[in-house]
This record gives C-alpha cells, structure tokens and sequence, in this order.
C-alpha cells in the first residue's frame, strides 16, 4: 500500500468509507427519510423549520436518524448550514477526543495549536526527532506526524 492511498487503495479524500469530514461536520450526526441535509443536532432549528415547512406543504415527516458521515453516499447529503459549521461546534463547546499522549502546541501554518504527541523510537536520517501528533484547529481533530521543530511543550 502507498503511502498516497488509504486502505482501499484510492487516494486520500476520494474514498468514501475513509474520508474525513468536512470542516464542522462531526463523524457522528442525523438526518431524515427524503431529506438533503447532514445534521450534527438532531433538534437543529433549521432542521425544524424543514419538517414545519414540509407538513404545510402536506408532506409526511420522519424522525431524525442517527447516521455515520462515512455511510452516507457522497454527493446524497450537504452538510446543514446551520448546525454544521466550526462555529457552531465552538458555540455549543464540542470537543472531539484527541488521541492519548504527552500535551503540546503543534506548529501548522504559523499558528500554534493545541494538542498531543507520541515521540518516534528514533531519530531518523535527517536527525531529528518526529512524532505522531493530534491537534484541534477549527472545531476538527488533526492527526499528522511533525519534526521536533513544528511541537513544543503545552503551556
């Protein structure tokens, strides 16, 4: 397997089963029977006002179901506009786990984030020290691995 192709042997994104979610879109979230939209919030209001505006249109109503990101057909659902969104996962303070490790500040685009890190065995040929790393930035969980230049401790 290269390093380029997930375990199904596509490049990273275009799987379906392994993709990531976009930006404020949880792994976990609802949606209903002939809906369009992904929820995270099963009583979004803007999900609300779809089932108040199907019912004065005569139409049924379904329940929200709980649903997985990756087992929803790629271009069947949108992300909510309203409840899927990183402000929306800052606002209702949602946190996603970060993976067990030391804490640190990882460096990613000249900003300094929050996060953990799992140290290599070894320094590798360059000499220097990398580490499997998780950080949260925009209301998402990243996971990379980084040079001992890019972490430092938290705090």
């Amino acid at each position: 397997m290269d390093d380029d192709e997930c375990k199904h042997l596509l490049p990273p994104g275009q799987c379906a089963l392994c993709r990531e979610p976009p930006p404020g879109v949880l792994k976990q979230g609802w949606r209903t029977e002939g809906g369009r939209a992904y929820h995270n919030d099963p009583s979004c209001d803007w999900l609300r006002k779809g089932h108040q505006r199907s019912r004065r249109q005569g139409k049924d109503t379904h329940d929200a179901v709980r649903v997985r990101w990756n087992d929803v057909d790629p271009g069947t659902l949108q992300p909510c506009d309203y409840c899927c969104t990183p402000e929306w996962l800052r606002r209702h303070d949602f946190q996603s786990p970060l993976d067990p490790g030391k804490a640190c500040e990882v460096r990613a685009d000249g900003r300094w984030w929050p996060g953990t890190l799992v140290w290599e065995g070894a320094r590798r040929a360059d000499g220097l020290w990398w580490a499997r790393v998780s950080y949260r930035r925009d209301g998402r969980v990243v996971r990379a691995v980084v040079g001992e230049r890019d972490v430092r401790p938290a705090g």
